[in-house]
């Protein structure tokens, strides 16, 4: 899809104190004081962890934005290093805002934007993601027929032909079809059991442009949220779900400012659905599962609870939990679009977290987020690691 250029909403200046008021406390260069008893689970700034230089840890990029705003500096190919391989994760924010109320994650964002806007970003490192985008609608360049291949045979309405309860986004977060099919069939499966009158765009469905705001590219993101928009309104979509907290977030954060409309995750969803008798899980899935909370989903969100829920309600399931979890949570290396332009770095924060699994005694990792998901996977393969990956649709669908 062509790209269509809007006013921007925000800019970075407007954000001048958060970036010109950090005291360099380094708050936001750890995990929350005495949860994680092993020191090596103490860090959790992915990016900042990895390169050891203050530049890669929020303080250096809200410096960055300073210099930028008061033209002390010059960007240049160190500076485009630094600030494109944070995962944009949030943990930085999660630490600095409730002492400081600084929101370094927005600053960062909007850097990007700018460094967009200013035609300093490194937008070559994408330029794989932008054209499958511009030809597919996907970052990954899964075309439209393989992305509704995986309802053949699943009683899905078209909600564009027959109104519903809820739309089902399937969101743009799988590599492949072939991750696509089975998780998604899943999410079906269970909402179909609990009564859920649900629908899906079918190949209308576009990006959510997720991937292209996290670079900085607003203009493209709107570009892709006024076409599912549009589409929102021919189907006079009221109620959104998604198992794709990256879609979750931008839905629920961006589309929502021009379409008014309920949006909730499949966790909370289900976990709504068990509490209401509406599903039963009765089945034994035996595994010693540690769940792993999405940077989107969970401190982005807010959804910590629910997934806990649902996975507690799985007869046979021992729910573990990493060092490091819920608002310590650790990016799975698949954050900030970072994995389509320096993916060994993103695998390298994937084979941490995987460490961190097996160290709490696993043998399942279970997630909310077809990225943590594709992640974990590539990492267990790479390492042939005996650890099982499920997405908690595929958990509680065996359980019913």
């Amino acid at each position: 899809m062509k790209r269509q250029i809007t006013a921007k909403r925000e800019t970075l200046a407007e954000l001048r104190e958060d970036f010109s008021l950090c005291g360099k406390c380094k708050l936001c260069q750890a995990v929350m004081a005495q949860q994680c008893e092993d020191p090596r689970f103490w860090r959790n700034c992915p990016s900042g962890t990895r390169f050891r230089y203050e530049a890669y840890y929020a303080p250096g990029k809200l410096e960055m934005a300073r210099c930028l705003d008061l033209v002390e500096i010059e960007p240049d190919d160190a500076m485009r290093h630094a600030v494109y391989t944070c995962m944009m994760c949030g943990s930085c924010d999660d630490r600095c805002y409730p002492v400081k109320q600084l929101h370094p994650l927005w600053v960062l964002q909007l850097l990007r934007e700018q460094a967009v806007d200013d035609e300093w970003a490194p937008l070559e490192w994408f330029s794989e993601m932008l054209d499958n985008v511009e030809k597919t609608d996907n970052p990954y360049g899964v075309a439209a027929d393989k992305r509704v291949a995986w309802a053949k045979g699943l009683k899905v309405k078209d909600a564009l032909k027959e109104k519903v309860d809820y739309l089902l986004f399937v969101g743009d977060d799988y590599g492949s079809f072939d991750e696509l099919a089975p998780r998604m069939k899943a999410v079906a499966k269970v909402l179909e059991k609990a009564g859920v009158d649900f629908g899906t765009l079918g190949t209308a469905e576009v990006s959510s442009g997720s991937a292209l705001l996290m670079i900085g590219d607003r203009d493209y993101f709107e570009t892709l949220a006024a076409a599912n928009i549009e589409n929102f309104e021919k189907a006079g979509v009221t109620k959104v779900v998604t198992a794709d907290p990256h879609a979750y977030t931008v839905l629920k954060e961006e589309y929502t400012k021009s379409y008014d409309m309920e949006v909730v995750s499949f966790a909370e969803l289900a976990a709504g659905l068990i509490r209401d008798g509406k599903l039963k899980p009765s089945k034994d899935v035996k595994v010693k599962a540690v769940y792993h909370d999405p940077c989107r989903l969970g401190r982005r969100q807010g959804v910590f609870d629910e997934p806990r829920e649902v996975l507690a309600a799985v007869p046979g399931l021992e729910l573990l939990e990493f060092e490091r979890n819920r608002k310590n949570s650790l990016c799975c290396g698949g954050g900030g679009s970072v994995s389509f332009w320096e993916p060994e770095f993103a695998r390298w924060v994937t084979r941490e977290r995987l460490f961190e699994a097996e160290h709490v005694g696993a043998d399942a990792i279970v997630t909310s987020c077809p990225i943590c998901v594709r992640f974990f996977e590539d990492a267990v393969a790479e390492k042939k690691s005996k650890m099982k990956v499920y997405d908690l649709a595929e958990i509680l669908e065996k359980a019913l």
